[in-house]
């Protein structure tokens, strides 16, 4: 399948192609200084002055990459036929065993087949997503109701969006009894970074998340709310006509929950970071978070009987993960580490494992098996005598 790529993202990659050929040649350059004496450098004046452009062309261009990764990461699906009844039913089991107690989740299906196209992962991200969304507005607790449904008009006017198209849709709906969303905030719910949670509470990417998901399937999503009685947020796909669907087998053995543990997560990614945090406090775990191997360090020293294990990017600005694990060592820290990474550590898992290196995963993970390598690192861990020396 072939993907438009907007104009935007090609005359990025003619700036990043550009900027990079700056770096390079002035970079060149700068390599023929030679010292007038051991360890003193000299420069010309102006040195100091384009060093810092190509700081700030370096950094315009790594952001300019990320955007494009990330783009290219949306518009890659793996849909396939599913049935939505068996996959919410096991997200249910998932969410029962991790949402507080005082949330009561229920499940009503009107009807028995909700055929969709659809990546499992991904929606599997945008139901957590709003389960958190809905957890947060329920502070003292409430019901949480999943429903599923099949729509069928043949009408435009009988459309419950104006986006949808007449046809076959199947309709999945989370609705909370919380405290509903106002006015003022509606309008904005699915904005990037926009937030009604205290600083350091929330990353306001949750939602567009969700938003951009239900997008990529050639989805719509739409918002209910009544102040003081809760909000519904409901999802419509294009419904698949036929029984020929992949379902999801059903879990052979338990979610390895933690038992409210601190996991200290590193990733210099904020809607990484983001997902990350919110996947951890849904298998029953506390968290701290941090940008680079820098902030991460000065957390463990600041709290290192109470961070039980660190889960960490390998590639990041400033301190990566393998430097991190490297200076916790240095420092007599023993928390378990486990590095994630966007490509197999093959040539350097000997010398992380030297290290003391836990495990690793690759980028990703499912939840099921995050869970697991978390729970066997902690149990290892525990009989391993005390965190650091």
């Amino acid at each position: 399948m072939l993907y438009a790529v907007p104009l935007a993202f090609l005359n990025a990659g003619r700036s990043i192609a550009a900027r990079i050929a700056i770096i390079a040649m002035t970079t060149s350059s700068s390599i023929r200084v030679k010292p007038v004496r051991p360890r003193v450098m000299w420069r010309p004046p102006w040195i100091a002055g384009r060093l810092r452009v190509i700081l700030e062309q370096s950094k315009r261009a790594a952001d300019l990459i990320q955007q494009i990764v990330d783009f290219s990461r949306r518009a890659i699906l793996e849909r396939r036929p599913l049935d939505l009844l068996p996959f919410v039913k096991e997200q249910l089991q998932l969410l029962e065993r991790t949402l507080p107690e005082n949330i009561h989740l229920t499940l009503k299906a009107e009807g028995d087949e909700f055929i969709v196209n659809a990546d499992p992962t991904r929606l599997q991200q945008a139901l957590f997503n709003l389960a958190v969304n809905a957890r947060d507005a329920m502070p003292q607790g409430g019901e949480l109701c999943i429903g599923l449904r099949r729509l069928n008009f043949a009408d435009r006017a009988a459309a419950p969006l104006p986006e949808l198209e007449p046809g076959a849709w199947v309709q999945l709906s989370i609705t909370d009894t919380g405290s509903g969303i106002p006015s003022d905030v509606l309008a904005h719910m699915f904005e990037p970074f926009f937030t009604t949670k205290p600083p350091g509470r929330g990353t306001g990417l949750g939602l567009a998340q969700v938003h951009g998901i239900v997008k990529q399937h050639q989805g719509e999503i739409g918002i209910t709310t009544r102040l003081g009685e809760g909000t519904t947020f409901t999802i419509y796909l294009p419904a698949v006509l036929t029984r020929e669907t992949s379902a999801p087998a059903p879990s052979q053995e338990p979610l390895a929950l933690g038992q409210g543990q601190y996991v200290l997560v590193v990733e210099d990614d904020v809607s990484v970071r983001s997902t990350l945090v919110n996947t951890l406090e849904l298998l029953n775990y506390r968290t701290y978070e941090a940008a680079n191997g820098y902030e991460a360090l000065a957390i463990v020293e600041q709290h290192p009987q109470e961070i039980a294990l660190i889960l960490s990017d390998f590639i990041m600005p400033e301190m990566g993960g393998e430097a991190l694990l490297g200076a916790l060592r240095q420092r007599g820290l023993q928390q378990p580490v486990i590095i994630l990474s966007g490509y197999p550590l093959l040539t350097e898992l000997d010398e992380l494992r030297a290290q003391g290196l836990t495990d690793w995963l690759l980028k990703p993970p499912e939840v099921e098996h995050l869970a697991s390598v978390i729970a066997q690192a902690l149990s290892r861990s525990s009989n391993n005598g005390p965190k650091s020396s």
